[in-house]
């Protein structure tokens, strides 16, 4: 029996090697422990405390805060990001060109075509008073 209660008292601890610690020491550093936080429990509540009141002054103070430097960083910011994008939307100036090549195309053959159209039908009027003056000419001879 005398064996068996000494096993009970002494436990062998797996990481402290091949030591054998007593239940005893065991339970004094446990609790010495639990003391220890506790205490950091304590300091933790009274810290947030002291941070929850600190915040209730500023929101009673209502301490003004110049914000003129940080709006007009904003802005600038701002104009920047926006003539940023207005440079990503334009064209490219080899699109723009292309386009005004094919506009100045398109407007070069419509002219030709009404000029043509023009040309040929002040021929076709040519042609019917020249005949006209001719037949006259004949006929007053």
């Amino acid at each position: 029996m005398d064996d068996n209660s000494n096993k009970s008292n002494k436990r062998r601890n797996k990481f402290a090697g091949k030591e054998d610690i007593s239940r005893e020491a065991v339970d004094n550093i446990l609790s010495a422990q639990i003391d220890q936080l506790r205490e950091i429990s304590r300091t933790n509540d009274k810290t947030a405390n002291q941070i929850r009141e600190s915040v209730n002054i500023l929101y009673e103070k209502r301490v003004p805060i110049d914000t003129a430097k940080f709006e007009q960083l904003n802005r600038y910011f701002i104009e920047e990001m926006e003539n940023k994008l207005r440079k990503v939307k334009q064209p490219s100036k080899g699109l723009k060109w292309y386009i005004t090549m094919w506009v100045i195309t398109l407007v070069s053959a419509f002219l030709a075509g009404y000029f043509i159209h023009e040309y040929r039908e002040w021929k076709e009027k040519a042609v019917y008073w020249y005949q006209l003056y001719d037949e006259n000419k004949n006929v007053r001879k």
